[in-house]
C-alpha cells in the first residue's frame, strides 16, 4: 500500500493513465489530486469521473480551475454557463474542452459531479506513513484545513487557490515562512519550469522533476504550458512513502 500526489494533470485523461500504469497504481494504493484537473487539456471531465468513480482510493483537492467551473455552470445541472466567472473560464482559462464535454453529460451526471465536485476539501493534512503532509493546490491558509468547497465564501477558496507560496511570498518573504509549520507541503499551480525560470533557482530550468525548498514541495508538471517542441513538460507523481517521483512526460 503506497500513497501517491499528482497535481495540474489539466485534461490529459490518457497522460494520466499512463501515470497510474508506470507507477504500478493497485486498489490498495490511494492516490491525492491536487486540483487543476480540467481545462486546457482535451479530457477533464473523464479525469473528475475517473476519480469521482474511484473514491474508495483518489481524492480531489479543489484547484483554481475547479473553483471557476463551479462558479460558471448551472448549480442545478442545467446546460447554461452564464454565472460571475463562467467568461474568465471560458475566455482566458482554457474551459471550452470541459464546458463541452460536461453538457454531453446527462442532466442526473451533470448534478451527481457538481454535488461531488461541491465537497472536495480545499486544503487537507494526512500523516503518511509517519510524515506530517499538508496537501494545498496552491497556498496555504490555516482557517481552510479541512474545510470544502461548499464551507467557505468565494473569496477564501479564490485566495487560496489562486495565490501561490512560489510566486508571492518566495519574492516576499521567502518561503522559510513556512519552516515554521512542521508540515512537508505539496502543491501545485504553478509549473515547475516557471519556478526555476522565474527565479534562476537552478541552471537547468527546463526539466520534468519537482522543485523543492526546505519542506515546501512544487510538483506541477507544466500540462497547462503549450506544447513547446523542447518543452520538457507533464505529469509529476509524488510517492508520499519516500518522496520518489515518477515523471510522465506530455
Amino acid at each position: 500500500m503506497a500513497g501517491y500526489v499528482v497535481s495540474d494533470i489539466h485534461g490529459y485523461y490518457d497522460l494520466f493513465l499512463k501515470g497510474l500504469s508506470e507507477i504500478g497504481f493497485t486498489g490498495k494504493d490511494y492516490l491525492y489530486c491536487l486540483g487543476d484537473a480540467i481545462d486546457r487539456g482535451p479530457d477533464g471531465i473523464k479525469v473528475l469521473r475517473h476519480i469521482m468513480d474511484n473514491s474508495e482510493n483518489m481524492d480531489l483537492i479543489i484547484g483554481n480551475h475547479e473553483l471557476m467551473m463551479l462558479n460558471s455552470v448551472d448549480p442545478e445541472g442545467k446546460t447554461e454557463c452564464n454565472g460571475p466567472d463562467s467568461s474568465f473560464w471560458l475566455g482566458a482559462n482554457g474551459g471550452y474542452p470541459t464546458y463541452e464535454s460536461y453538457t454531453d453529460l446527462s442532466y442526473e451526471k451533470r448534478r451527481r459531479l457538481l454535488e461531488w465536485l461541491s465537497n472536495r476539501y480545499v486544503i487537507r493534512n494526512l500523516r503518511y506513513p509517519d510524515h506530517d503532509y499538508c496537501l494545498t493546490h496552491s497556498y496555504y491558509n490555516p482557517k481552510c484545513m479541512w474545510k470544502r468547497y461548499n464551507e467557505l465564501p468565494y473569496a477564501k477558496v479564490w485566495s487560496n487557490t489562486w495565490s501561490s507560496m512560489w510566486r508571492e511570498d518566495f519574492l516576499t518573504h521567502g518561503l522559510d515562512v513556512y519552516s515554521k509549520y512542521d508540515y512537508t507541503f505539496v502543491c501545485g499551480h504553478v509549473p515547475v519550469q516557471n519556478i526555476r525560470r522565474w527565479h534562476e533557482a537552478e541552471k537547468e530550468w527546463n526539466c520534468l522533476k519537482s522543485f523543492r525548498h526546505n519542506n515546501v514541495i512544487g510538483i506541477d508538471g507544466g500540462c497547462s504550458l503549450e506544447k513547446e517542441g523542447s518543452l520538457h513538460n507533464g505529469l509529476i507523481f509524488l510517492r508520499l512513502d519516500d518522496l520518489k517521483e515518477f515523471a510522465i512526460p506530455l
